[in-house]
């Protein structure tokens, strides 16, 4: 079975010349069939951007046989049986403790897989990226045998290859599960010299797959989840899960593709092709995660754009490092709505940011689209108040100009708005610790650097942005009970 893997990589040196990077991910992902390998497999498939051409896998939680009919299985009731799936070759190591949990936990009906010649899994990879001009991105989720064999065997297949992500504890010096299964692979492709990014999650504070993190994804709705959820009911996968057994472990490779503004990656000295994640935020590595798997279902109509800039490079400096960052924690429609709500107010300002973020949670709440809601606002016509008013115009798509939208001639002036649809009612405010602190914050800034000035301008564009990335949507709010 090595030798076949030795055809494939061949065949990938053969029909792939050296070009740059585009926006489309051509992968080869490596796998030892651990249940986190699944995780990860299943958000690389649920990223339009990144292209599977092949499936290699590694000795590891699993022989490389069974992992094989694993992601076999997995790929069929996914509807992927396009992608090749190839075993490498077995270690002479004793296999891992937990290889016995991670053969039982279904990927899928592993029994329904049909066996397959692996000279024609060859023929079809070959067909599958004889017209691609990529180089690949590398996915190693296991040890690193098979790629290093692919390199002692082919050398011109390191000119092929754009970047490695690894899953591994350390590398300074090298150490953890992944290394340990196969240390001269390991050494192998680390002395390489190819661009090497390492990613950790080791540690006590190590971030947790647990039972509280499924129960979100079971309100997820896709095939990708639902094979996710499906494999982790099972009662192995249950005990792993009640023990803190699990963490997000491979998933991380995915997550950087996507948010890599998300992670502190620092270069080895010396050693500049090798990077390793020095830090991440918990709680943004767990909203980008549930996006990626969430992100085919949100709906996002854009009337002059194809598709909404996200690039970072395309936004002012001081916005620029935090981008990525929004997108992961809330989204892209939320992202989009603040920053055209921001263009249309012509500053980015508080009141205006939280009225965006409550009238997309108010269309969340009713399950609504652009232009669907009626809406009162009790903010007034006076800045800064009002400014909560443009939020929600952008956010709701019920404008002035479609007489959708109301100011409320109360003189009770407060961030709060009541929205309308076919007959329902829903009425929300900011919560009155977060009223209290917009009001301590801007008062600060006219005490610092008075009212109207330049200065304060520029404070009160930093507190929005701070806002903008800190404040969820479905925490900030409280709903206001009818009279």
């Amino acid at each position: 079975m090595q030798n076949i893997l030795f055809v494939l990589i061949m065949l990938l040196v053969l029909a792939l010349p050296v070009c740059a990077h585009h926006e489309r991910i051509l992968a080869l992902v490596d796998t030892d069939a651990a249940p986190d390998d699944l995780r990860a497999l299943c958000l690389l498939l649920a990223m339009d951007e990144v292209e599977l051409v092949c499936i290699t896998v590694s000795d590891g939680a699993c022989s490389p046989e069974i992992g094989r009919r694993k992601v076999l299985a997995l790929l069929h009731s996914l509807g992927r049986e396009d992608i090749p799936v190839v075993a490498g070759s077995e270690l002479e190591a004793a296999p891992p403790p937990w290889r016995a949990m991670c053969e039982s936990i279904p990927w899928g009906d592993e029994q329904s897989v049909e066996e397959v010649d692996p000279a024609e899994e060859a023929v079809r990879l070959t067909q599958r990226i004889l017209d691609s001009s990529e180089t690949l991105t590398v996915f190693c989720f296991g040890p690193l045998t098979n790629i290093a064999d692919a390199l002692r065997h082919e050398p011109a297949f390191a000119k092929k290859i754009d970047s490695i992500l690894w899953y591994n504890d350390e590398v300074n010096p090298p150490s953890g599960t992944n290394y340990d299964r196969d240390p001269v692979a390991a050494d192998t492709v680390i002395h390489s010299g190819l661009p090497l990014y390492v990613f950790s999650n080791a540690g006590a504070q190590a971030l947790a797959f647990d039972e509280a993190l499924l129960a979100r994804f079971e309100q997820i709705d896709s095939q990708c989840v639902a094979a996710i959820v499906k494999a982790h009911r099972h009662p192995a996968a249950q005990e792993a899960l009640r023990t803190g057994h699990f963490k997000i472990w491979d998933e991380l490779l995915p997550i950087y593709i996507r948010y890599p503004d998300l992670f502190e990656m620092q270069a080895i000295k010396g050693r500049r092709r090798l990077q390793v994640c020095n830090n991440f935020d918990p709680g943004e590595i767990t909203s980008a995660y549930l996006q990626i798997l969430a992100g085919k279902q949100e709906a996002q109509m854009t009337i002059t754009f194809d598709q909404f800039p996200t690039d970072p490079s395309l936004f002012r400096e001081d916005l620029r490092p935090f981008v990525q960052k929004i997108i992961a924690r809330h989204g892209e429609e939320e992202w989009r709505i603040c920053s055209i709500t921001s263009e249309v107010h012509g500053h980015l300002g508080i009141y205006s940011i939280i009225g965006a973020k409550m009238g997309l949670r108010a269309r969340e709440l009713f399950d609504a689209g652009l232009d669907e809601l009626e809406v009162t606002s009790f903010a007034g016509s006076d800045p800064p108040l009002s400014c909560f008013n443009d939020g929600l115009q952008v956010s709701t798509g019920a404008t002035l100009g479609r007489g959708t939208i109301t100011i409320s001639s109360d003189p009770d002036l407060r961030p709060e708005a009541m929205f309308k649809r076919e007959g329902r009612v829903i009425r929300m405010r900011l919560k009155r610790q977060y009223q209290e602190k917009v009001r301590t914050d801007l008062a600060r800034g006219v005490e610092l650097y008075g009212s109207g000035t330049p200065a304060n301008w520029r404070y009160v564009r930093e507190l929005g942005i701070r806002y903008w990335l800190e404040w969820d949507r479905n925490e900030i709010f409280e709903e206001v009970k009818q009279e």
